[in-house]
């Protein structure tokens, strides 16, 4: 792999319409239809983050939820939110108290390992924006999950 220069976005995005390209993960309230929503996964109520920004913790994904996928869309339940929500509070809990690189291992998933560098080139800035995405997901989830026993990651 050549030599990259990928920008992280760390927004959580509500409107699909400020979506450059094809490159977000959604997650939406309630379960996946796919007769409904093959092909579709900008829909409404739902929530996006940048590809290489959800990759900083798919992980956690890969961790609880077997049948995640990064190209898929899975559905999943409270109970497996619930472990997600927790490791991702101690990683946003982490990246704001830390001031060291080297003192926190981001649970990146499998895919798109090789953006690490990236995000460590810029160490500051990125644990600061990644910390206020968490607790921003965080916030979403929590609302979201008392109106619905599954939240579906749209995976790209």
């Amino acid at each position: 792999m050549g030599q990259s220069t990928y920008k992280f976005d760390f927004r959580l995005r509500v409107d699909s319409s400020t979506l450059v390209g094809p490159h977000y993960f959604g997650l939406a309230p309630g379960p996946y239809d796919r007769t409904t929503y093959e092909g579709k996964h900008r829909r409404p109520g739902s929530r996006f983050i940048d590809e290489f920004t959800f990759c900083l913790f798919e992980g956690i994904f890969e961790r609880y939820v077997p049948a995640y996928d990064h190209f898929a869309c899975v559905e999943v339940t409270r109970s497996q939110w619930k472990l997600i929500l927790r490791d991702l509070v101690t990683l946003r809990t982490v990246l704001s108290q830390i001031r060291v690189p080297a003192t926190v291992a981001l649970p990146y998933g499998t895919t798109l390992r090789p953006y690490l560098q990236e995000f460590e080139q810029n160490w500051a800035a990125n644990q600061r924006e990644l910390a206020s995405l968490l607790f921003n997901l965080e916030q979403w989830l929590n609302e979201t999950l008392t109106l619905h026993e599954v939240v579906s990651v749209l995976g790209l």
